[in-house]
């Protein structure tokens, strides 16, 4: 496996390519057709029927618990039909531009290369080069892969360009079949693709980093780390989990990259001062993870309808068919979820309320509330009622099974920035450091003195962050 898909498996952690917002119904084939085909017209909820796009199946929520659920979804405006709503009609019909969008740039300018059908390596060639670890690029490396690099410059620095604008923003691709004719008719989806491609954008800057560095320019080198800042910035505003989590990983190998930048001996105070600044803006603009949960509970309304309209194969990829198919026989499955299947969306939405509440605390706040969830799920496996039916939670085991995973990475985003933030102001003299905490454990970090150098290590964290010590050289 090359280096290049080695960093496509750890920045894609949990995602949907494209999530179908607004579907035919089509039950054929389906076994759980039978299920929503009953009582169609009946709903308990006095909101319009647009509101239930893509999750017509839960307006019809017949079970107490569920509609409970439900209605605090629609109070919060949680349905799939609220959170992804393209606004650029809206945009349109006041007469305004919409803000540029920087996915559908970034979905244009590397979706080709990773096309089976007309291959293009260069951006193999790119991060078969790239260090792994301990970031560093040297002249040889950097010479190896010149004519690369000198091809997809124009690439780089259209990105910059949009990045520049002050109202770009990283939103969803939004795709209305031209078969259909008009664009406010059903069939439209959503691609959430483009943060994929962040890492591959940032490896563009981190060569252009590795040779601002062997020029001695260091404000190049920062220049080129702010607009990596930003894009990840950007990305992170996205009501979708996926992204957020390739914002993370993207934005945490950047702060591998600004420790060589640090410790060059061209390195100066001034530099860190401007690094200092833009991480400040990081920090004083820190997109909570509530957002980021409000979205993906959306995506798991989706998925329970995909399901209870088109059945499995149609919902999940092969590799995730197999997965379900290793830990549950199919048949189980849909005799289990075909008779219980409104109380296991009724968990899911439970669980994700209490995800949503604990969202904004530091995450070490928010251990007690994911075991429990997660020993309400494992209470459920492997239980049948009288008739030999499975109580298990299905869809919600799914849906929930990796949110402890994901939260972790975010916390290890959020924990780098705020001990770069430490360090970089302890060396410029500052004091009032203590509001930079770890979220794993919700206290100030411990600093070192290593070799003449700041330096910070933590668990979640094990290669340690350094800096220079400016504020006792004058």
């Amino acid at each position: 496996m090359s280096k290049r898909n080695v960093q496509i498996l750890l920045a894609a952690g949990i995602f949907a390519v494209v999530v179908g917002f607004y579907v035919h119904s089509n039950w054929q084939g389906n076994p759980l057709s039978g299920i929503r085909g009953r009582d169609l017209n009946i709903s308990q909820f006095d909101v319009s029927f647009t509101r239930f796009r893509c999750a017509e199946s839960l307006r019809r929520a017949s079970s107490e618990e569920l509609v409970i659920e439900v209605r605090k979804i629609i109070d919060q405006n949680g349905l799939p039909a609220d959170v992804f709503a393209d606004d650029t009609l809206r945009y349109e019909h006041e007469g305004e531009l919409p803000p540029p969008n920087i996915a559908i740039m970034l979905h244009d300018r590397f979706h080709v290369f990773y096309d089976l059908l007309n291959p293009n390596d260069s951006l193999d060639r790119l991060w078969d080069a790239s260090p792994i670890g301990e970031w560093d690029i040297d002249a040889q490396t950097l010479e190896s892969v010149h004519t690369t690099l000198v091809r997809l410059e124009a690439t780089r620095q259209a990105i910059r360009t949009v990045l520049l604008r002050p109202r770009t923003r990283f939103y969803y691709i939004f795709i209305y079949p031209e078969s259909l004719g008009s664009r406010f008719d059903v069939g439209i989806a959503i691609n959430t693709e483009a943060s994929r491609y962040l890492a591959d954008y940032a490896l563009l800057e981190e060569y252009a980093i590795a040779q601002a560095l062997l020029d001695g320019n260091i404000d190049a080198a920062i220049d080129a780390l702010k607009y990596v800042f930003r894009i990840a910035y950007l990305a992170t505003h996205l009501r979708n989990v996926g992204t957020r989590n390739d914002a993370a990983t993207t934005r945490l190998r950047a702060f591998d990259v600004m420790q060589r930048v640090i410790l060059d001996p061209h390195f100066e105070k001034p530099h860190m001062i401007a690094l200092r600044n833009m991480l400040f803006e990081e920090y004083r603009n820190w997109i909570s993870e509530y957002d980021t949960w409000f979205g993906d509970r959306a995506s798991g309304i989706i998925l329970y309808h995909r399901v209870l309209t088109f059945g499995l194969d149609d919902s999940f990829e092969e590799a995730e068919l197999d997965e379900l198919e290793r830990r549950v026989p199919r048949r189980t499955f849909y005799r289990g979820f075909g008779t219980y299947h409104e109380a296991d969306q009724a968990f899911y939405l439970r669980s994700m309320q209490k995800i949503l509440d604990i969202s904004t605390e530091p995450f070490i706040r928010r251990q007690a509330v994911l075991e429990h969830i997660y020993e309400e799920l494992l209470q459920k496996e492997n239980t049948f009622d009288e008739d030999g039916i499975a109580l298990e939670h299905f869809l919600a085991n799914i849906l929930l099974q990796d949110i402890g995973r994901l939260m972790e990475h975010f916390a290890r985003d959020q924990s780098a920035l705020n001990r770069a933030l430490v360090l970089m102001e302890t060396s410029l003299g500052q004091s009032n450091t203590d509001r930079y905490r770890d979220p794993f454990t919700d206290e100030p970090f411990e600093i070192q003195k290593v070799d003449g150098l700041l330096s910070i290590t933590t668990p979640h964290l094990p290669r340690p962050f350094r800096v220079p010590v400016f504020v006792e050289r004058e």
